[in-house]
């Protein structure tokens, strides 16, 4: 196995000019990282939208040069003065004559050599020119940026890179999403009317609530939105459906995020930065298709023009959408993105309009979600430390494993069975020695996609029903030490069964239990959706599981805090002996008796708890607790 210390992971982050600053500096700092900024060209706003207009076939260079900037000097590869050069923009009120002599001044003067090269290029580009170019508060980093298009042949990812030379950045840490094919974007609002620009849709001095957003082959005039707007929903979903275009993914991107152990979705302009990269055909064919890769999705802090009267949730399922080319494709969900991080504004001064969380109750699986206070004081930016750093650590950790027959049980829904497997397959590591210790198999009655199967990195057995499934692992019990049991209703974390499974290295115990219990507020959070029956039947319940562990105290003289735990791990062995079948209801009251019995080394540890609603999953009942009181007490003197 690998030296830890040595290890390196792979980041891909898709981001637009400024949303993901603080995340993706804080990447760039870190010397086992390797980043990758997955950004697209539809920026068609001031200087940038200039640029376009003046080369007539390129996407917008704005946002590569942003990160082009940030990055260099957070890697320290190009000199402050040569990037404040760059991000300097010519006053607004400049003439043609004197724009000109001011770029001819730094052409003369401009260390490296390159860069006056690219300047020359532009310079002999717009003499030739029948065609205007407004030079008034036009960056001068875009300049150079279409300088560098016209010396790569009008190829705009060669360009892209060629720009990232000038600052001494290595090619591939700033990447075009697709291909480098010009396309506008264009949008829809929930009123019907036509935002033809990208420069409209977040546009700051009006509330956009967008309905859906395209790519098209030609730039909009305003007579043309106008025209189109005039005409209605329906007619300019046709022309832009008639003026499709469909950018395919840059080869390149392909293969990183096909090597990532990270894949974040950054906050930013989501119209215009993130969603529009997402419809790239073949991009979440890719992400889908990297089952090992944590996948964030991070949800903004506040509004912008272009997300007025969202929700953080709203957020998540318009991505879904889009990644899924707008509910076309039945990719799973968790294969796309496997943590939504939504910032909880509760606690946020009441004068900043910040995104609410919205029915955090629609997401199907509360697995994937996590709620916290993710902005730095009050400043309107991440904190990069608390959103970025768990990711990471547990990516660069490494763990020995045992070899493990994984059941699952408890759900037929295939996206919760799905997300279980995934989070298992994350929570051991990337090292492929390790998937070889763990067998998952997964009753799906009406089976699953073979493609996906095949990418899974350890062995996975179908079976139709838990009681097949539980046949198999019989059937195959020499070939492993332990079993695992997991409840797969959504209630319990794949990657907590990983974190139970490293405290079985060279079979030190017998079993290792999961505990609701040791987390005080994940037991009393069970404890509220335990019964909507008021609260005597509440009291019962709490009274009822602690009569059972009190049980084990008298009768084994083993306090085990969480008897109904759905996720654990014992010896082969001894689940072969419980005379009921493993999935029952009553089958922790065998084992664990049978484990106390013979004295063996029950180690229980916490496990997360993610409480779902009587009416979501199969709850103990006060009749079902006494007969398990009664099968403890008559083990005992078995």
């Amino acid at each position: 196995m690998a030296d830890s210390a040595a290890r390196t992971i792979e980041v891909v982050v898709f981001t637009g000019g400024r949303g993901s600053a603080v995340l993706s500096e804080r990447l760039l700092a870190h010397p086992r990282i390797r980043v990758t900024l997955a950004v697209n060209g539809y920026d068609d706003g001031a200087s940038t939208g200039e640029v376009r207009r003046f080369l007539g076939d390129a996407l917008g260079p704005s946002d590569f040069r942003k990160n082009a900037s940030r990055a260099a000097l957070a890697m320290r590869t190009a000199s402050p003065e040569l990037v404040g050069l760059l991000d300097t923009r010519l006053p607004v009120d400049i003439a043609p004559a004197e724009a000109v002599a001011r770029l001819r001044s730094l052409q003369q003067s401009a260390d490296p050599p390159r860069l006056a090269d690219r300047i020359s290029a532009f310079l002999e580009a717009w003499q030739a020119s029948d065609h205007t170019f407004a030079f008034a508060d036009c960056a001068i980093g875009n300049v150079v940026f279409a300088g560098c298009y016209l010396r790569a042949n009008r190829k705009f990812n060669d360009a892209v890179d060629d720009y990232a030379g000038l600052l001494g950045l290595p090619v591939g840490l700033i990447e075009d999403v697709t291909d480098g094919r010009n396309a506008h974007l264009v949008a829809l609002d929930v009123d019907g009317k036509v935002l033809g620009t990208e420069e409209a849709i977040v546009d700051s001095r009006r509330v956009n609530r967008i309905d859906d957003i395209f790519l098209i082959d030609r730039a909009l005039s305003l007579d043309e939105s106008a025209a189109l707007s005039a005409a209605g929903a329906t007619a300019a979903r046709r022309y832009f459906a008639e003026h499709a275009v469909e950018p395919t993914l840059n080869p390149r991107l392909a293969e990183r995020l096909d090597r990532a152990d990270l894949i974040v979705f950054a906050p930013g302009t989501q119209h215009s930065s993130l969603f529009p990269s997402y419809l790239t055909r073949g991009l979440t064919d890719r992400i889908a298709g990297n089952l090992l890769a944590l996948k964030l999705l991070i949800t903004n802090l506040r509004y912008d023009a272009e997300i007025a009267g969202a929700s953080a949730v709203t957020l998540v399922e318009r991505a879904l959408f889009y990644m899924t080319d707008k509910g076309r494709r039945a990719l799973p969900g968790p294969c796309l993105i496997t943590h939504y991080l939504l910032n909880d504004p509760q606690h946020a001064e009441q004068a900043v309009p910040h995104v609410p969380l919205g029915q955090i109750g629609t997401l199907e699986d509360p697995r994937l979600i996590r709620i916290g206070h993710y902005e730095d004081g009050v400043s309107g930016r991440h904190d990069a430390a608390k959103v970025i750093e768990p990711f990471v650590e547990s990516l660069l950790a490494e763990h020995p494993v045992e070899r493990l027959a994984v059941l699952l049980y408890g759900t037929v829904s295939p996206n919760k069975l799905v997300q279980s497997v995934l989070e298992m397959a994350r929570g051991v590591g990337v090292e492929a020695e390790q998937f070889r210790a763990i067998h998952v198999y997964l009753p799906i009655p009406d089976g699953i996609d073979a493609e996906f199967l095949s990418k899974l990195p350890f062995a996975v057995s179908l079976r139709a029903s838990e009681a097949e499934a539980e046949a198999a692992v019989r059937r195959d019990a020499a070939q492993f030490s332990y079993v695992a049991l997991f409840e797969s209703s959504g209630m319990y974390r794949g990657d907590d069964l990983i974190g139970l499974m490293r405290n079985t290295e060279g079979g030190r115990v017998d079993a290792v239990w999961g505990s609701r219990r040791l987390s005080l507020r994940d037991i009393h959070e069970s404890f509220q959706h335990h019964d909507d029956r008021g609260a005597v039947m509440r009291a019962l319940s709490r009274v009822g599981s602690h009569l059972l562990s009190l049980a084990y105290l008298v009768c084994y003289e083993h306090y085990v805090a969480d008897t109904l735990s759905g996720v654990r791990i014992v010896r082969m062995a001894d689940a072969l002996r419980v005379p009921v079948a493993l999935t029952d209801p009553m089958v922790n009251q065998y084992l664990l008796p049978q484990l106390l019995r013979r004295r063996g080394d029950v180690l229980e540890m916490p496990v997360q708890f993610l409480p779902l609603s009587a009416g979501r999953v199969r709850r103990t009942g006060v009749f079902s607790g006494l007969r398990q009181l009664a099968i403890i007490v008559g083990q005992r003197f078995r």
